[in-house]
């Protein structure tokens, strides 16, 4: 079935359209697409309701473009390494689009005609479930457990001779004494949770929701090794050292690199966005990725497939995004039940279709059930932390 996403460069020109104006050739341009397609028409019709634009464009407002442009613009997805301010300006006009195309979670047609998501949305009590954040609990060797949110910039800990600094939604360890005993920490999240790490070694761990990673407060001389479940992504301080990920019953073994590896559902994925890492099974079987390469191993017969990879698309979740590119619905559904921390009951066969796109994180439930709705014609609604979805 026809599936037509809508355009980037089509979403700056809306964008500015509401903004400020466009200039003549712009305005010509605009014109163009909206009589290509009638449904072009109808989606820039649902964009002109103030109400569906009205708290982006205001977030958009408040950002301080000298200040805060980078981080706008890695948001976008752009490369920050020119500071120009002509450079800059493209991005404030490409992160721009990026928050216009977040409004909607797909922006794409399936292939029948949707009702406009007044139509088809969520029916959400006043207290709504919310989406996830900086929460985590840090079990201590002692078995002493700490709850973790909002920490002040002057959170201490100390653990088996190492301090633990914290923050808001991070800890940071400090590399132990040599002469002390190794002691080891679990850090898990929550549906709906996250939060960042610093080992004692300088390795940065981003947790995703439903996650954990039992590590060390001070790595041997012989290797660094973490065990994770879930997922995380992972930033290796390069070290003589090997550094090990264990997962699912297999190994990842880094020297220094940038990857991410997830196992939820009884499949371990591994994705290398830097550097080279060696995916180890039992029986001596391995395989080495190459930069924008995935792994992925079938947790009940360790059958492995390596392609190419959507580096995007594998990090999105660290950048602040959920990004679906041919996604089937039940793994969408998944993984917005792990952040909004509710259960889904579905009602109904659901689409046999593939669906793209891309939603902040931080976009209300509603939003993302209306824009489910828009694109499926599914009707939600939610009582509590239980979501019914009818196709």
């Amino acid at each position: 079935m026809e599936q037509q996403q809508l355009p980037h460069h089509i979403a700056e020109l809306i964008f500015k359209h509401f903004r400020e104006g466009l200039q003549p050739d712009e305005q010509a341009r605009l014109n163009n697409w909206l009589a290509a397609d009638e449904r072009n028409r109808t989606l820039f019709d649902a964009f002109s309701n103030p109400s569906m634009l009205e708290k982006e464009m205001a977030f958009f407002d408040r950002l301080d473009l000298d200040a805060d442009w980078e981080a706008v613009a890695v948001r976008a997805g752009y490369d920050t390494g020119r500071n120009t301010r002509p450079r800059r300006r493209m991005l404030y006009w490409s992160a721009a689009a990026s928050i216009l195309l977040a409004t909607g979670i797909f922006l794409l047609w399936p292939g029948r005609q949707a009702a406009p998501p007044a139509q088809l949305a969520a029916t959400a009590p006043a207290t709504a479930p919310q989406p996830g954040g900086n929460k985590a609990m840090l079990r201590l060797s002692s078995g002493q457990t700490v709850s973790l949110g909002h920490l002040a910039g002057d959170t201490v800990l100390s653990e088996g001779g190492s301090r633990i600094s914290g923050q808001s939604g991070q800890l940071v360890y400090d590399e132990a004494a040599a002469g002390e005993a190794v002691t080891y920490n679990t850090l898990s999240t929550p549906r709906g949770g996250q939060f960042r790490l610093t080992l004692a070694d300088g390795t940065q761990v981003w947790l995703n929701a439903s996650s954990s990673i039992r590590f060390p407060t001070r790595f041997t001389a012989k290797d660094r090794t973490v065990e994770l479940t879930g997922e995380g992504y992972f930033e290796v301080t390069k070290d003589h050292k090997p550094f090990y990920v264990s997962i699912n019953g297999m190994k990842v073994a880094v020297l220094g690199t940038r990857f991410n590896v997830m196992g939820y559902n009884g499949i371990t994925r591994t994705t290398l966005a830097e550097g080279a890492v060696k995916i180890q099974l039992p029986g001596d079987r391995s395989w080495n990725l190459k930069p924008g390469q995935q792994a992925v191993v079938a947790v009940d017969n360790n059958d492995v497939t390596v392609t190419p990879a959507d580096i995007g698309k594998a990090l999105a979740w660290k950048n602040g995004l959920f990004y679906f590119k041919d996604d089937a619905m039940a793994d969408i559904i998944a993984q917005l039940a792990r952040w909004y921390d509710v259960e889904v009951s579905v009602k109904g066969p659901m689409p046999a279709r593939l669906f793209s796109g891309n939603i902040r994180r931080q976009a209300s439930l509603a939003q993302v059930l209306d824009m489910l709705g828009y694109v499926s014609g599914a009707k939600s609604t939610v009582e509590g932390r239980t979501v019914t979805i009818q196709f």
